[in-house]
């Protein structure tokens, strides 16, 4: 069985136990933020442009600044939230465990893990991509046969390698840092993730370049936990919002316009 799979089962596990110990006037997750005066969000910060944590130590990237407005929204003060590091392998155990009221982390929306969150209408588009030390002859998917590859334990392009690339023996790290350091240092061939994150690997790193087309497209959307209808309604309305009122291409440009031309905008 798969890591995602017993993550998902893990999950659905969870959220039955949650459900059936749930008093009858428990208070909804919206009504909980607002009673404790802050909202905990769960957010990368290893995933540059999304999240990542600077010089200073402060977390930056475009979920980050999500998660800022959220809390604008909530209680007219940004810096109401409290930002969690989350990684593709604990972000959904997080949220079923109460750790986080909500996940704005890069999450690839799925059928399978629909089963165990609500998803917010799509916030950004995102395929595949390749990145490979400068020097390396790989140009495609069709050529990492009998190749190692280093794939974030959690993430989508796991199940992806594994069905398009079955030659391929694929190495799971937990964090992106981890799996580039392992592409640097000659224990991968190429490394397999979202195309934003590959690109601004390939920016930061002149020993690496980027190479291949996007491969299988796919929406990031929030999460809340599975049931939480009203809270993910909340979400789709903010979002609506900063479609509406210039947020979304203020932040669109701060973080994506260097390399919008590879990008599909939602």
């Amino acid at each position: 069985m798969s890591f995602i799979r017993r993550s998902i089962l893990a999950a659905l596990v969870t959220a039955l136990i949650a459900t059936l110990a749930a008093p009858a006037d428990a208070q909804t997750t919206l009504e909980t933020v607002k009673k404790r005066g802050k909202l905990i969000a769960g957010v990368k910060t290893d995933f540059p442009p999304f999240g990542t944590v600077d010089a200073a130590g402060k977390n930056v990237g475009f979920d980050v600044d999500v998660a800022h407005r959220f809390a604008k929204a909530l209680f007219n003060d940004e810096q109401q939230v409290e930002l969690v590091a989350v990684t593709s392998g604990n972000r959904i155990p997080f949220l079923q465990s109460s750790k986080i009221d909500i996940i704005i982390a890069t999450v690839t929306i799925t059928d399978e893990r629909r089963q165990v969150v609500e998803f917010s209408e799509p916030y950004f588009m995102s395929g595949s991509l390749i990145l490979v030390p400068k020097a390396s002859a790989v140009t495609s998917l069709d050529d990492l046969g009998g190749k190692t590859v280093a794939v974030i334990q959690g993430a989508i392009q796991d199940k992806d390698v594994e069905q398009l690339q079955p030659k391929a023996s694929r190495v799971k790290f937990g964090k992106v840092s981890e799996a580039v350091l392992a592409l640097k240092g000659g224990r991968a061939d190429a490394y397999v993730h979202d195309d934003i994150v590959i690109l601004s690997l390939a920016r930061e790193n002149a020993d690496l370049k980027a190479v291949g087309k996007t491969f299988v497209p796919r929406p990031y959307g929030i999460a809340v936990r599975k049931g939480d209808t009203e809270f993910i309604n909340w979400v789709n309305a903010e979002l609506k919002k900063m479609h509406t009122d210039g947020t979304y291409d203020r932040l669109w440009k701060k973080y994506f316009v260097d390399v919008e031309q590879f990008l599909i905008k939602p």
